[in-house]
């Protein structure tokens, strides 16, 4: 084989096989929850219909206000009750990960 002809190939073969990205997300298991507090997005991302965008959005929201309780997700744009009811077993609100320490008040 030529390597002209190798190229496509190499191409056909790298979209068939799974990328990282995919091989790493594997399925929640049976009474596996997800803290929303304090998942990253990518342990975010295992959970049935949340892609890299959506993630995102959850972890930009519990920055602006933590999760009090799992429902409180549903503010996030893009995530339907629905989709709430078939996941709700996997999830959980925790306390808050712990933020940056605030700076000590002093002297200028």
């Amino acid at each position: 084989m030529t390597g002209s002809r190798r190229l496509p190939l190499l191409a056909l073969l790298a979209l068939l096989l799974p990328g990282p990205a995919l091989a790493a997300r594997k399925a929640l298991a049976p009474g596996e929850q997800v803290d929303l507090n304090r998942a990253s997005a990518a342990e975010l991302q295992r959970l049935p219909g949340v892609g890299r965008k959506r993630a995102d959005a959850i972890v930009a929201a519990r920055a602006h206000r933590p999760f009090r309780r799992p429902e409180d997700v549903l503010r996030v744009k893009g995530l339907s009750r629905s989709w709430f009811d078939k996941v709700k077993g996997h999830l959980s609100a925790g306390p808050a990960a712990p933020g940056p320490a605030p700076a000590p008040a002093g002297r200028r």
